[in-house]
């Protein structure tokens, strides 16, 4: 059985394998070599960067505009449906987009590349029918929506899951540009159709919100052909029927991704739980200000941070894939570095300004709010951290490892909120968003197998893989 050490251990433990790589090589070559890698992840980084910063500004200002049209209670109310909602997405497409993104680079003509999107397409279209059925009936049986509201929020939920494919479609082949087009118009779009629906019309309730964002995700989409001048490729197709290979392709995806889409709903079930802790023991007044706080320093703090990750994640499976193992391992390491380097000057700011944030946001000084800024800032970092540090046991195709550690932080989460909510209230909640992250990154840490991943680099080096050979089909140890 391998050794079951820390993260730390596994980029420390095969640094004297990428150096005696390197040795093979000559300098110039090496240096080349790191160089492409670097200017890859930093122009990447940059390119995500732009396209978080007006989602991050517009998120910013969504919550300001909203919270003051609608009052605590009623955003508070679109808080909990909401993260009903993107729970739901983030279950049904979160195991078709992991597979995009880990395989997608390894088509490399054009036959390989029309089955795998005739396969994606295919599993796009029963994410999509599943969950739908899925969700208006949960709504409905459940109670929490009837009627409109329902169908208001089965609309954003297909939304969402088209949306969130055809971005890994543009992350899997590189295309930052085309994820900052579509990021650009979801954001915009999906601020300003609310406001005028709230503004205009006499509907001033959660459900008009909800209309508003999602008509934000669906505009991207819709004009998709706007913004590619020549030849644009529409990154879904409505397909219910696939040929034997087609079937074959797809079950390769749901066999690596559906822990990962598992996953996914366990991530987002943590910011489920807080608010409907909140709301259930507090009101919704209370989770309105908690979700309200929540949405601008962790969504607003990933700004930074996400772009990072965005660019490391198709980079590194990308380099992997092709066979050169040990661009995907510094792509990892330069990654933690700099988002270790953003955190501690952001981290003091906050310190200083947290009141300030809170009454920016909330309207009037509530001192409990401004308690709940940097805690809440530094679950956003170790999250945005966690999601490096697991790209081995991704590049392994150890994904169940990955749900284990995200089972465990969840379980904290539940059993923390149902104890601690009740007596401190939304403190407790941002406070546990804490222990939640540190649960999961530990988590992963031991989980992670060093012996495993350190053979897999040297079975790559071993055969001299060629980019995209039929090697690169492999996940470390075995086929899928």
């Amino acid at each position: 059985m391998p050794t079951e050490v820390t993260i730390k251990d596994v980029l420390r433990g095969s640094t004297a394998l990428f150096r005696s790589s390197a040795e093979e090589d000559s300098g110039p070559e090496v240096v080349r070599v790191r160089g492409e890698v670097h200017r890859k992840l930093v122009l990447d980084s940059i390119n995500y960067f732009l396209s978080k910063i007006i989602p991050g500004l517009m998120g910013f200002l969504s919550v300001l505009v909203f919270v003051r049209l609608l009052g605590y209670e009623e955003y508070g109310h679109y808080a909990v449906v909401f993260a009903i909602v993107m729970a739901s997405a983030s279950g049904m497409a979160g195991w078709l987009s992991q597979g995009i993104l880990r395989f997608q680079s390894q088509t490399v003509d054009a036959d390989a590349d029309g089955l795998f999107s005739a396969a994606a397409n295919l599993g796009t279209t029963i994410s999509l029918g599943v969950g739908v059925a899925g969700v208006a009936i949960g709504l409905v049986v459940s109670g929490a929506q009837r009627d409109f509201g329902a169908v208001l929020s089965t609309a954003l939920f297909a939304a969402l899951i088209v949306y969130t494919l055809s971005i890994a479609r543009f992350q899997s082949e590189l295309e930052s540009k085309s994820v900052l087009q579509f990021e650009i118009i979801r954001s915009i779009t999906g601020f300003i159709v609310p406001v005028l629906i709230l503004v205009l019309t006499p509907f001033r309730t959660y459900g008009a919100l909800l209309l508003g964002v999602a008509i934000g995700y669906l505009a991207p989409l819709l004009g998709r052909h706007a913004f590619v001048h020549q030849n644009p490729k529409l990154n879904w197709i409505p397909r219910v029927t696939g040929s034997r290979e087609h079937w074959r392709v797809l079950a390769k995806l749901w066999h690596f991704g559906w822990p990962v889409g598992v996953w996914m709903l366990c991530q987002q079930g943590l910011v489920l739980s807080d608010r409907l802790f909140i709301q259930r023991y507090s009101g919704f007044s209370a989770a309105g200000i908690y979700s309200s706080m929540y949405d601008v320093v962790v969504r607003s703090f990933s700004l930074l941070f996400m772009p990072v990750t965005l660019a490391v994640h198709p980079l590194v499976m990308d380099r992997w894939n092709a066979g050169r193992p040990q661009h995907a391992l510094h792509a990892i390491r330069s990654g933690i570095k700099y988002q270790l380097l953003m955190f501690v000057p952001i981290g003091a700011v906050l310190v200083l300004v947290a009141p300030w944030v809170s009454r920016v946001v909330l309207g009037r000084p509530i001192p409990q709010s401004a308690e709940i800024v940097l805690p809440l800032a530094i679950s956003g970092f170790l999250w945005q951290m966690s999601l490096l540090a697991h790209k081995p046991l991704e590049i392994l195709c150890e994904t169940k490892r990955m749900l284990a550690g995200m089972s465990a932080a969840l379980a904290v989460n539940l059993l923390g909120n149902r104890l601690l909510i009740p007596i401190y209230g939304y403190k407790a909640a941002a406070y546990l968003a804490v222990v939640s992250s540190l649960t999961y990154l530990l988590s992963i840490l031991v989980l992670t197998p060093r012996t495993k991943f350190v053979e897999a680099l040297q079975v790559h080096n071993r055969r001299g893989t060629k980019p995209h050979s039929s090697t690169s089909d492999e996940c470390a140890m075995g086929v899928i």
